[in-house]
């Protein structure tokens, strides 16, 4: 038999597997991971603070924290020296900042435990979970550890895809306010994307366009000088 937090262990991760990896939308996500690491540890609230390279670090999501709490803590945070080694000094010193703090608050009631968000040698962000009284076992450590070795990767793969669908906004943004009529082809010229200039020169809906052969919508009047655009491809 596996012991009772082996198992638990075991239980959460399969679902973190199966719920985590469904969930893009990365404000969504936090408070997934959020929620697992509370239900997991028994907690009655907690945090997860992301670092961004431009902005430092933000609270991105939090439970069963006042908001004067969360505006103390965040500006402390950025205080954090960032050439440190993941999961090192870095989160020693956070843990020991919401350690003094919340042991302060709390007249010793309450006890946290926080763990990195780590991808590699970076770290993206932190978990903490607070609760009363009990303090946090190794157990209770190892388990949370688990799930954050996974929840990094679910974070990281949601701020690649948030950052892609921006910039398929800005580019589409661009397009759109172009004046010019202008096509995105693929490979095998069909037509990926067509602005709405493109769509007004031509009489027909964006909708209708994509997925067309360039050839069965740019028909020329006669041949035009130099190179096809077959042929410049094929090269």
């Amino acid at each position: 038999m596996l012991p009772d937090f082996r198992v638990r262990q075991r239980d959460y991760l399969l679902e973190i597997s199966r719920a985590l990896t469904q969930v893009l939308d990365l404000d969504k996500l936090l408070e997934r991971i959020l929620n697992i690491s509370l239900e997991m540890l028994a907690g009655q609230a907690g945090l997860i603070a992301l670092r961004h390279p431009a902005e430092g670090w933000k609270i991105r999501v939090s439970f069963g924290l006042p908001p004067a709490f969360l505006r103390f803590l965040e500006p402390k945070f950025n205080q954090i020296p960032e050439d440190q080694e993941p999961g090192d000094l870095e989160i020693k010193n956070i843990n020991q900042l919401l350690l003094s703090f919340t042991q302060a608050i709390s007249l010793g009631r309450l006890s946290s435990v926080g763990l990195p968000l780590i991808t590699g040698q970076k770290v993206l962000g932190v978990i903490f979970v607070f609760r009363e009284f009990a303090e946090f076992s190794s157990n209770d450590r190892a388990l949370l550890s688990s799930f954050a070795d996974q929840a990094a990767i679910a974070v990281q793969n949601a701020q690649l895809y948030t950052q892609v669908e921006d910039d398929r906004r800005r580019v589409t943004g661009l397009l759109d306010s172009a004046a010019d009529g202008i096509l995105i082809l693929t490979s095998d010229l069909k037509i990926e994307r067509a602005n709405s200039s493109f769509s007004f020169i031509i009489g027909q809906q964006i909708e209708d366009l994509t997925g067309k052969d360039h050839d069965d919508v740019i028909i020329w009047a006669k041949p035009p000088n130099g190179m096809p655009l077959s042929s410049a491809v094929a090269e």
